[in-house]
């Protein structure tokens, strides 16, 4: 029988390639000309990557044994746990995240697109640090 921090392991390391698979397709999205089709795309996938971001922080806070039932103690969680470096941000990107379902106002949508932009650097980082994480079993700087 596999071990509880074994299967939340595993789990992680599944959370982490669709993570990865996430995060290609918002740098596809995100490069392509800022047409009205392509900033709703950018957006979706930004949405995509960010649950995806948050339930991997999740994981990890659990393996840990710290609780994390929602994104924002996730967020609080992987600042303690020096996955993240700047959790003030990922908080702005939670809201913006909040906002997609009011992307039928411009202004609204030029906001989270700008946001889904500037998040990709942070979720390389992210994936670097629990990449790292996942192969010594402790939170790199």
């Amino acid at each position: 029988m596999i071990q509880t921090s074994q299967f939340k392991k595993e789990k992680a390391g599944l959370l982490l390639k669709d993570l990865e698979k996430a995060l290609h397709r918002l740098v596809e999205a995100s490069e392509q000309p800022p047409t009205v089709f392509n900033q709703d795309s950018t957006i979706q996938r930004f949405e995509f990557t960010f649950e995806a971001a948050w339930k991997l922080m999740k994981t990890i806070a659990e393996l840990e044994g710290l609780d994390a039932p929602s994104p924002k103690r996730a967020i609080r969680q992987s600042a303690v746990l020096e996955l993240i470096n700047d959790p003030d941000k990922w908080f702005e990107f939670l809201d913006n995240r909040n906002l997609t379902v009011h992307t039928y106002k411009e202004e609204i949508a030029q906001k989270v697109y700008n946001s889904a932009k500037e998040f990709i650097p942070y979720t390389e980082k992210l994936v670097e640090k629990i990449s790292n994480y996942l192969i010594t079993d402790k939170p790199t700087n």
